[in-house]
């Protein structure tokens, strides 16, 4: 059976406070026990020397051990104990010993023993202690019976016993109490919770108190609530920006298609002109919803890459001399400056997306006349490509936004081609080989984005 948290705190508080409550208790009636004990022998042995001071005298004016121990003997009366002279093995000489064992001689070798005899009419705590006076020597025993101490450890065992249960009962309230009362917060934001959804994004827990651990808990989950509230807001981002993105060549081809078949009889030519429009949109479609599919992938699992020893200078030198017919065209000059035989480990054809990509964006971004360098580096176990266009700069405010998917701070140089997807591709491939992708420098002069790769 599953317990709650309240339930589980009280359980383990009750289970400590048992096991601390037990040990204090039966801490407490052994020392009781023992001192009990100790008083009982310590007036056991001052009746015992009682006895024991009186047989010199007599032995010394002649009496024999038997008449001095029946004179010391009624000498001393202590109602309620038994006290008598024993001879050296053990015979009782004088006094009342009835029912008490017959003591064992070699257990008095130390000068004196304690022990509790069992008897019929209950234990007895017997003490005794070995004397010599000339050549006699003897025993001098006194006991009492431990019925009365008895009792006493019975009273004292019940109200042990009743203490710790009611003080276990009051602290299972109290415990209980506490627990509810410590739980509240949790409670209370366990409903706040349960009361946010998609259409209050914008709703965060209450921290009553920022300085104790649910205040924690609570940061957290606020921290996990703006996350998703910005991956949602994100995604409805993406959403529409790939409706405008999608629905521009869709509305251009259903426009070519209804014109054409506005009239029934068409010259050839203009029918060849609608089909060049279907097949320009069609391209543009099929490249948009490519680099979608690329990026959904790299959110979900990563991209898949296949992996294999290449030169990097070779394959960005491909991805210049691919990018010089866009920059001839433009009159965009372009330098191209590498390290020789700079080995490293990837995907070929992502690397290639990854870095025409850059140039690409840059060519575009450079008016004519201006010029894009392309610089490769080896050093301390990676490799950086730096491509850096003379355009006009970027925004500082959007200097990291150029990487997020579809957006194109000049639509005007977009010409119906770009969908502001390549940087953000290019971010990812970076990524999924282990590097990184940034825009290191941007001012009115131009701008530098450079990739860090890992060396083979």
């Amino acid at each position: 059976m599953s317990l709650s948290i309240r339930a589980r705190l009280t359980v383990w508080y009750i289970a400590v406070l048992s096991l601390v409550l037990a040990a204090t208790a039966g801490a407490f009636y052994l020392i009781h026990v023992r001192a009990r004990l100790a008083r009982v022998d310590e007036e056991l042995s001052r009746t015992g020397s009682l006895m024991a001071r009186s047989l010199p005298s007599e032995l010394d004016e002649g009496a024999s051990l038997a008449e001095a121990a029946h004179e010391a003997v009624a000498d001393i009366d202590v109602p309620g104990r038994s006290a008598a002279v024993l001879g050296a093995g053990g015979e009782v000489l004088a006094g009342r010993w009835e029912g008490l064992p017959r003591p064992a001689v070699e257990s008095v070798a130390g000068g004196f023993v304690a022990t509790t005899a069992p008897t019929p009419a209950g234990p007895f705590r017997v003490f005794l202690t070995r004397h010599r006076h000339g050549p006699e020597s003897y025993l001098v025993g006194v006991a009492e019976s431990l019925i009365p101490l008895e009792r006493e450890l019975a009273v004292l065992r019940r109200t042990l016993l009743a203490s710790v249960s009611l003080a276990l009962l009051l602290a299972a309230a109290g415990g209980w109490w506490i627990a509810r009362a410590a739980l509240r917060p949790v409670t209370a934001m366990a409903a706040q919770a349960r009361a946010i959804t998609e259409r209050t994004p914008g709703s965060r827990l209450t921290v009553t108190n920022p300085s104790d651990e649910l205040a924690a808990l609570a940061g957290s989950f606020n921290d996990l609530l703006r996350r998703l509230e910005s991956a949602l807001a994100q995604q409805r981002q993406f959403m529409a920006d790939a409706s405008h993105e999608l629905r521009t060549p869709v509305s251009v081809a259903r426009t070519a298609i209804e014109v054409t078949l506005g009239r029934p009889q068409r010259p050839e030519e203009e029918y060849r002109d609608c089909l060049e429009v279907l097949a320009r949109q069609t391209r543009r479609l099929s490249r948009i919803v490519e680099d979608m599919f690329l990026l959904a992938r790299a959110d979900a699992a990563g991209l898949s890459l296949q992996r294999a020893p290449l030169y990097l200078d070779e394959l960005v030198g491909d991805c210049v001399k691919e990018t010089d017919v866009l920059a001839a065209r433009k009159g965009v000059h372009v330098e191209w400056q590498a390290a020789h035989e700079v080995e490293a480990s990837g995907d070929e054809q992502r690397l290639r997306q990854l870095f025409v990509n850059l140039l690409d964006n840059a060519v575009r971004h450079t008016p004519a006349g201006g010029r894009v360098r392309v610089e490769l580096l080896a050093q301390n176990g990676t490799v950086e490509v730096a491509v850096t266009d003379s355009g006009s700069g970027i925004p500082e405010g959007d200097r990291e936004r150029v990487f997020e998917r579809f957006v194109v701070l000049d639509p005007s140089r977009r010409a119906g081609e770009g969908a502001g997807l390549g940087l953000s591709i290019a971010r990812a491939i970076a990524e999924a080989h282990g590097g990184t992708l940034v825009l290191a420098r941007s001012d009115p002069s131009g701008s530098t984005f450079r990739v860090r790769l890992p060396a083979a």
